[in-house]
């Protein structure tokens, strides 16, 4: 077996290749003689050995074993084109005829809506017909309603006016009737009460003068008792203003002496220590604010309300001496009693250094 397959594959060998160089020496000939001039013919003789006879037999056979596969190969091919030409021309018949169908279906189907569409603007139109013929009834009919109603209510008010008229006559004839009754009650009823207007001014007019006389005489009583009362007031208020003026006169010159006493310790402002008004070794400061407060405790007038009170009492002096500035924090009614002792001092020693222009002192009364 392996020889036969080798010595099958090697004359299929040799059989392709003498047919590519039969077919090449072919193909070069014919162009050859395309090309070249005609020339004299030369024969050629060619010694063939006997013995190579049966191989170029095999090869003839073997090129038309080729050819015959080839043509068969091509027969083939022609068959299976016009087999797919055969279907394809099927498909685009069924596909044509398919479409055709479609289309006749479409065009059944487009004159059925057609007829239905025509069929249906019939009905409306009928529909439509008969609905203008309904309301054309029907608004003849409300027309007549209304026309008839119209004549009802023109009755209607006819005889609403007759009944008015009636009424109003009837009206009037009772208010015509009634005036004269209530001018008649009236003229009797205003006779009788200028009567009794009368009757009752004379009894006023008489009790008006009795009270009158009385009220006088009241008020008469009450004036000179009021003016007794406030003879006595005033005496008493000027009694009490004289006795406070002596006061605070006195204690003006009760300050003013100490005042002095002050001045005198202090000088304008030296630099000499005093130990007037503090212990010894107490700096002029000190004493100076000491001194201020007993100044201002001498024109202080305060009472048992203000006992164990507390104000705090601040004050801005210049370098005068001058009171420019004051204030009170604290019990209201000592405040009070504080600023106006301040406002009869007026003017203070003239403060030793700047340290005593602003000066704090705290009130407690002890009455």
């Amino acid at each position: 077996m392996k020889v036969n397959f080798t010595s099958a594959a090697a004359i299929s060998v040799l059989l392709h290749v003498a047919l590519f160089i039969v077919l090449f020496a072919g193909f070069s000939l014919s162009c050859e003689d395309k090309n070249k001039k005609p020339t004299a013919t030369l024969m050629h003789a060619t010694v063939i050995d006997p013995s190579q006879l049966p191989k170029r037999k095999r090869g003839r056979q073997a090129s038309a074993a080729e050819e015959a596969r080839k043509q068969e190969a091509a027969r083939r091919q022609q068959e299976e084109e016009s087999r797919k030409a055969a279907e394809q021309k099927r498909i685009a018949d069924i596909k044509k005829a398919e479409e055709q169908r479609k289309a006749e279906e479409q065009k059944k189907a487009e004159e059925q809506r057609k007829a239905e569409e025509q069929r249906k603007a019939e009905e409306q139109k009928k529909a439509e017909e008969q609905k203008k013929a309904e309301e054309q009834k029907k608004a003849e009919e409300q027309k007549k309603a209304e026309e008839q109603k119209k004549v009802e209510e023109q009755k209607r008010i006819e005889a609403e006016k007759k009944l008015a008229l009636e009424k109003k006559k009837k009206e009037e004839e009772a208010k015509k009737k009634a005036e004269e009754e209530k001018k008649k009650k009236e003229a009797e009823a205003k006779k009788k009460a200028e009567e009794e207007k009368k009757k009752k001014e004379a009894e006023a007019k008489k009790k008006a003068e009795e009270e009158k006389k009385k009220k006088e005489a009241e008020e008469k009583k009450k004036a000179e008792e009021a003016k007794k009362k406030a003879e006595e007031e005033a005496r008493k208020k000027a009694e009490a203003e004289a006795k406070r003026k002596a006061d605070e006169e006195r204690m003006r010159k009760q300050a003013q002496q100490a005042e002095d006493d002050l001045f005198k310790e202090l000088g304008d402002g030296g630099n000499d220590d005093v130990t007037a008004g503090g212990s010894a070794g107490t700096s002029r400061e000190q004493q100076y604010g000491l001194a201020v407060s007993d100044t201002i405790k001498r024109y202080w007038n305060v009472d048992r309300s203000m006992n164990g009170k507390t104000g705090i009492l601040s004050l801005k002096i210049n370098d005068q001496g001058q009171i420019t500035s004051q204030s009170c924090s604290g019990d209201k009614r000592v405040c009070e009693a504080a600023l106006r002792a301040v406002t009869i001092i007026g003017n203070l020693p003239k403060p030793p250094s700047a340290e005593c222009h602003d000066i704090n002192i705290k009130l407690i009364p002890r009455v």
